[in-house]
């Protein structure tokens, strides 16, 4: 109480103009009809903004609550789909061996990139899930357009990959036409472009044509759109083509990602 008294005091002069000032107005406000129609209207305008932007403020939070639920739905969708495919290739007749690569089933864990780099020669992101979410060292993370990178590193809340653009990085991925497989790797040509290698001279490639993961490992399944062929050649007398792949993904644009869980206990050794 003392407190607000030497307040008063101390300000008297100030809180006293301030008090006539809205008498003032007021007085303005009320005998003066073209001055009350101006006050009116700016009170109005001034009400309907901070209305607006907290009805902005609403619809936004609302959208972010949207764009988390369809994430997750997102992800559910994708691990459906790539356990639906492990069933439809166990129904295969026993004379037709698979790569036991491609019955595996997946998990898939939606995260959030919260920092990202496009512009080095190793490139790495940074996730919002960690041990504690079920994150584990080689799991692979791929996007709503493609394939992102693979875990590296794992901390309690938060995890970092290692970027497709990264020249540390190896992708088994195939020519989905006619399967023909290799290597697809970054040589820092530009973050829009990756090269797949070791496909044979005797594949049939054209541009245009679709490249996929190809499930020889636990890291992908077998599938993911990974982007088209720009162009391709060989050098010198090599018996190999080497591809431009444009990426389907814009990596410098990451946002939502899922990481890919190997679930499969019938491969785990007792």
């Amino acid at each position: 109480m003392n407190n607000l008294l030497q307040f008063v005091i101390r300000y008297s002069a100030f809180l006293l103009f301030l008090l006539l000032e809205v008498v003032a107005l007021l007085l303005v406000v009320r005998y003066n009809e073209n001055q009350k129609s101006i006050f009116v209207h700016s009170s109005s305008k001034l009400s309907g903004n901070l209305y607006k932007m907290a009805d902005d403020a609403i619809q936004y939070n609302r959208l972010q609550q949207t764009a988390d639920s369809l994430a997750g739905q997102n992800a559910q969708l994708k691990e459906k789909i790539f356990n639906l495919e492990r069933s439809l290739q166990r129904l295969v007749p026993a004379d037709k061996p698979l790569d036991s690569c491609l019955l595996e089933p997946y998990k898939i864990i939606e995260a959030q990139v919260i920092s990202n780099s496009i512009n080095q020669r190793n490139n790495h992101f940074t996730i919002d899930r960690g041990w504690k979410d079920g994150i584990k060292t080689g799991m692979g993370v791929i996007s709503p357009h493609g394939i992102a990178g693979i875990v590296d590193q794992v901390g309690e809340q938060y995890s970092t990959a290692i970027s497709v653009l990264n020249t540390a990085a190896r992708i088994s991925a195939a020519i989905k036409r006619n399967e023909y497989f290799g290597s697809l790797i970054w040589k820092e040509i530009d973050p829009a472009h990756m090269l797949l290698e070791d496909i044979p001279r005797q594949a049939d490639i054209k541009v245009g044509d679709t490249i996929v993961t190809s499930g020889f490992s636990f890291i992908f399944p077998k599938g993911i759109f990974i982007g088209t062929v720009d162009r391709f050649w060989t050098v010198g007398g090599s018996n190999y083509y080497t591809l431009e792949v444009r990426l389907h993904e814009d990596i410098a644009r990451l946002d939502r990602v899922y990481i890919v869980e190997f679930t499969d206990d019938e491969l785990t050794p007792e």
